[in-house]
């Protein structure tokens, strides 16, 4: 089997404990900017795990040349978030950013560390 086959519903491996990326944007979700007090972290957390999860799959492909994806994505994964796309758009944005920085200074034996 071809090693980019993806297994459909399957998130890749990246090395990070899904539980880290949850805990990690559990902790700082409210301090972001377009954080909406009428939500609550279970809304956003799908539009995290879609950006850092995605960004493993996609490390050669730039945001802005998946992002229309990731809508399409984000309609059919979203699970029981209340989010639009629009209001997760930023979220998914910094899930995929974060992952990025993650992986290359801010794992410790792959649980995030604070910034």
């Amino acid at each position: 089997m071809p090693t980019d086959y993806q297994i459909p519903g399957r998130v890749p491996e990246d090395g990070v404990p899904r539980q880290a990326v949850s805990d990690y944007w559990r902790e700082r979700f409210p301090s972001e900017p377009y954080y909406d007090n009428s939500q609550f972290y279970d809304d956003y957390e799908p539009a995290y795990q879609l950006g850092h999860y995605s960004r493993a799959d996609e490390m050669i492909r730039a945001y802005e040349q998946v992002e229309a994806e990731l809508e399409t994505r984000w309609a059919q994964e979203r699970g029981k978030s209340k989010l639009t796309w629009e209001q997760a758009r930023n979220a998914v944005r910094r899930g995929w950013d974060e992952s990025t920085a993650l992986h290359q200074s801010h794992l410790d034996k792959g649980v995030p560390r604070g910034t």
